[in-house]
């Protein structure tokens, strides 16, 4: 999953977009249907009442012949006719050498479901009563799928580490991320997940795609993500083919939680309503505008405009929540009608961000006339300014440009260019960035250099 630091005050943890997830006993009976732990179940079953193994722990090849019949455990490449599955089975020498017998015969020892006690395999005990628990057989199933993304290879070259780019925490990460941002049912095709998702891939893209190909198909034996793939592409397109992925219902369930072991809110939207405020504003900001207003409405419902108010300036104040302080703004919008007492008190907070957000959500509201305009664009545009360019700012500014010049936003840095106030300037936590931003990404070179010269008489002066 994406790296970050959740220990550092000044870069609040990053949010996953809300997701809804099926309950718990829709989810489990997914993954016993799921082709890794449904095998691996069945060859824990299939050992009773005891199966003998080799001195490694697996079993001897006859078994091995027997149990790869019975549960239909072929090389995907091998045909379907009796004949050559018999000769192919008759030139086995260990079951090791059969992919699809080994890795859930591995799964479910790892996993507990066999133990192997005195050279002979046995289910473990009580496994039938732990395979009606939907915690215990979502446990076992996350379980394997952190294994797999640990181990899965984009190419087999044999024994020893994976070429460097090739494995799956190389191609993974980055991709499932991908997908759980998406809209639900998004299905994206290879060339776009290696374009968009992988950060930086090495291989030349119809290279990225093969490795992709290669690790997803082993994903896929949990459940996790679907493939409609076909080889030949279209046109009879040589290499990768076309192919689809999509993140199931699964997939989703344990994206959700590898995010929220490395520290990223990952909100339900069923949940959301009861989180806390600065979750909330971070949870809003990763959806499109249009989407954040009908999220807000369960959140405001519950508290009522005036503690929606109070809880949302606890958590604004600070470097690094520009954006999260915007989002307030849009919240506090849909109610501003029913606050413009308290709107207009908060003008004179000794929290600049605050009053700042305060000043924004007035502006936005149709309240004031002119001159009550003009007084709070006098005293608060130039945190309002700061604030706006910083809630657009990306790590990489890319879209900053385009903002900077569309047709709502008309040359809004003059208000902190032109006589500017360095004390009014270096209060605000975000001003040394949002300059350093308009001087390299502003469209007109003018205003960029003017932006560049602030920022160094700031940073010069005491």
């Amino acid at each position: 999953m994406p790296s970050h630091d959740p220990s550092n005050p000044e870069h609040p943890a990053l949010s996953a977009r809300p997701v809804s997830l099926l309950p718990a006993d829709a989810l489990a009976r997914m993954a016993l249907d799921s082709p890794l732990l449904c095998d691996a179940l069945s060859l824990a079953r299939w050992s009773a009442p005891t199966t003998p193994v080799t001195r490694h722990g697996v079993p001897g090849i006859d078994d091995a012949r027997t149990a790869i019949t019975r549960f239909a455990l072929w090389p995907p490449d091998l045909p379907g006719r009796t004949a050559e599955r018999t000769t192919w089975l008759g030139g086995l020498h260990s079951a090791a050498e059969v992919a699809h017998f080994v890795v859930p015969w591995s799964a479910a020892l790892r996993l507990g479901l066999v133990e192997i006690d005195e050279d002979h395999a046995r289910p473990a005990p009580g496994l039938e009563l732990r395979a009606r628990d939907p915690e215990q057989v979502l446990a076992w199933w996350f379980r394997e799928f952190e294994h797999t993304i640990a181990n899965a290879r984009g190419e087999l070259a044999g024994p020893g580490p994976a070429a460097p780019g090739t494995s799956g925490p190389d191609l993974l990460p980055g991709v499932l991320r991908h997908l759980y941002e998406a809209p639900d049912g998004s299905r994206p095709d290879l060339d776009t997940l290696a374009r968009e998702a992988l950060l930086s891939p090495a291989p030349p893209l119809c290279r990225a795609t093969d490795l992709l190909l290669h690790v997803l198909w082993q994903l896929s034996d949990t459940g996790a993500v679907a493939l409609d793939h076909h080889p030949s592409g279209p046109r009879g397109r040589k290499g990768h083919g076309h192919c689809t992925v999509e993140l199931t219902a699964l997939g989703r369930y344990g994206v959700r939680r590898l995010l929220l072991e490395v520290g990223i809110h990952a909100p339900l939207v069923d949940t959301l309503a009861e989180a806390g405020a600065a979750r909330f504003l971070d949870a809003l900001s990763v959806l499109p505008f249009e989407e954040r207003l009908a999220e807000a409405g369960p959140w405001l419902d519950r508290r009522g405009p005036a503690e929606a108010l109070r809880q949302i300036t606890e958590v604004v104040s600070g470097p690094g929540v520009a954006l999260r302080r915007w989002v307030g703004t849009q919240v506090l919008n849909t109610t501003s009608s029913e606050l413009e007492p308290e709107l207009r008190s908060l003008l004179y907070s000794p929290r600049p961000a605050v009053a700042s957000m305060a000043a924004v959500v007035l502006l936005s509201s149709g309240m004031l006339n002119q001159r009550g305009i003009d007084r709070v664009l006098d005293g608060h545009g130039p945190w309002v300014v700061i604030d706006m360019v910083a809630a657009a700012m990306t790590p990489d500014n890319a879209d900053l440009p385009g903002f900077l010049s569309a047709e709502g936003t008309p040359d809004i840095e003059r208000t902190v260019l032109d006589d500017p106030d360095p004390v009014l300037l270096r209060a605000h936590p975000d001003t040394l960035p949002v300059l350093d931003a308009l001087a390299r990404h502003h469209p007109d070179p003018a205003t960029a250099t003017r932006a560049h010269d602030l920022a160094g008489r700031l940073r010069d002066t005491p």
